[in-house]
């Protein structure tokens, strides 16, 4: 009879206990989500050794690459989409060796606007170097955003971008 007169006080720390532990889980993933939601990527250029406009080496040597327009393509993807491609013929006329070229591409709306960006890295990707005197083909690639068709794409620019050597 004793027994059943005790309180019975076991039960209530018991879910104190659980109720604790997912407070502190669901703080945790709350404060994590936060965490990931706040933190920016950070901008890695796609040549991180390269030479860019403004340098001096690049100003002097980007005459000597020549860049050619062989074509512009259009293909229309699966999901109604479509991915434009640039195909470009590249020289290299000057006296070194080239071990890197970033080539940017862009797609520009009727009202001379920047849609969307491609960057390409034809040496190292497809070539692993670019000797002197030597030419190939090299192609920058930018997939067109849901939003836009093709009658509002009025030109695909290309540019050279950066150089290693």
């Amino acid at each position: 009879m004793l027994e059943l007169d005790k309180p019975k006080t076991e039960k209530p720390k018991m879910n104190r206990l659980i109720f604790g532990t997912l407070a502190l889980i669901v703080i945790a993933l709350v404060g994590g989500v936060l965490w990931i939601a706040n933190s920016k990527p950070e901008y890695k250029p796609a040549l991180p050794n390269a030479v860019r406009a403004g340098n001096a080496e690049f100003d002097n040597y980007q005459s000597k690459v020549a860049l050619e327009l062989v074509d512009k393509i259009v293909h229309p993807t699966l999901i109604g989409m479509a991915q434009y491609e640039i195909q470009v013929r590249v020289t290299n006329r000057g006296d070194r060796t080239l071990t890197g070229l970033e080539l940017a591409g862009r797609m520009i709306d009727m009202s001379d606007q920047l849609i969307k960006e491609g960057v390409s890295l034809p040496i190292p990707r497809l070539r692993k170097t670019l000797p002197p005197g030597e030419t190939f083909l090299a192609s920058v690639k930018i997939d067109a955003p849901t939003t836009i068709t093709e009658d509002q794409v009025k030109d695909l620019l290309f540019e050279l971008r950066g150089l290693q050597f």
